[in-house]
Parts: C-alpha cells; sequence; structure tokens
C-alpha cells in the first residue's frame, strides 16, 4: 500500500478489503517463517552444544520465540495502520522506524527514571520479555497476549483508515 501503487490497484476492481487482507496475509506468513527459521535455527544449534543445553532449556527458546511471534504481529498491526493511511514508502518506514525508536526509549526511561515508570506500558518493549521467557522456559501468557492484541487493533483502525481513503493526488 506504501509503495505509491496503491492509487492504481485501487481503481481495478479489487475492492480494498481484499488488498487489505492480501497484503496482511503476505506479511503474517512473513513473520511465521522467519521467526520459526530463527527458533529453530537457535533450538539447533543449542542442541549441539551441551554446556549450553543444560543452561538453556528448549522450552524456553520456543518460548522466547512465541514472545518473537507476538512482537512482530504487534508492531505488523501498526505497520499497516501507518501504510494504509499513507501515499509513500519512505514515510511509512519513516514512521515506522520512529514508533519503534520511540517506544524503546520510553521503555528504556521508564526503566530508569522512577517518575517516568508508569509510561512502560505504552511501550511493544515493555511486553516483549524474551530473555524471561528464556529464563523461565514457558510462554509469558499475559505479556503475550498485550502484544497479540495491539496487532488487530492496528488493522482495524487500517482498514477504516483506507476504506475512508482519497485516492485524489
Amino acid at each position: 500500500m506504501e509503495s505509491g501503487t496503491v492509487e492504481l490497484v485501487m481503481v481495478r476492481p479489487v475492492s480494498r478489503t481484499r488488498l487489505l487482507v492480501e497484503r496482511t496475509g503476505a506479511l503474517v506468513v512473513a513473520v511465521l517463517v522467519l521467526n520459526t527459521a530463527a527458533t529453530l535455527t537457535v533450538a539447533v544449534e543449542v542442541s549441539l552444544s551441551p554446556d549450553i543445553h543444560r543452561t538453556v532449556p528448549l522450552s524456553g527458546i520456543f518460548a522466547a520465540g512465541f514472545m518473537g511471534v507476538g512482537f512482530a504481529f504487534c508492531l505488523l498491526g501498526l505497520a499497516v495502520a501507518v501504510s494504509a493511511a499513507s501515499r509513500r514508502r519512505a514515510q511509512v518506514i519513516g514512521t515506522v522506524i520512529a514508533i519503534g525508536a520511540v517506544g524503546f526509549a520510553v521503555n528504556f526511561i521508564a526503566l530508569a527514571w522512577e517518575p517516568a515508570a508508569p509510561l512502560r506500558y505504552l511501550s511493544p518493549f515493555h511486553y516483549y520479555v524474551p530473555g524471561d521467557a528464556l529464563a523461565e522456559g514457558r510462554v509469558l501468557w499475559p505479556q503475550l497476549a498485550v502484544l497479540m492484541g495491539v496487532g488487530p487493533v492496528g488493522l482495524l483502525i487500517a482498514h477504516a483508515v483506507l476504506h475512508r481513503r482519497d485516492l485524489a493526488p
């Protein structure tokens, strides 16, 4: 949607909903494939090293992988919402990077400075805790639920924005 060709696609007999669903589906598949590949690679490497395997349980690796999927879905929803509202790829990329950077900074400041502590709940990095999942050897369901919940909200916003978007330059 952000490549500048959305106007061409939108004037063809393809519904905006279908366009959004297909683009989102492609992103979801990419997230799942990349995260699965990364998680399996780490699991294989840990399995091949007895010293590391004694310290790091495979259940923790897979739990951290699930947290990664949740984090990616959180950002995916936000990215698709920004993409639905913008005409230019550079704006979308810049905005999504800014959202990530600001989210990281807010979480960091909230952890380091007590007066800002309540702000940590606004950052996806507060909920993305793969180290804790790795150490505990289990998925942290409350944090994962928050991450997974933000993605669909972003997609609903994208749907509303895309349906109201004016295609005139």
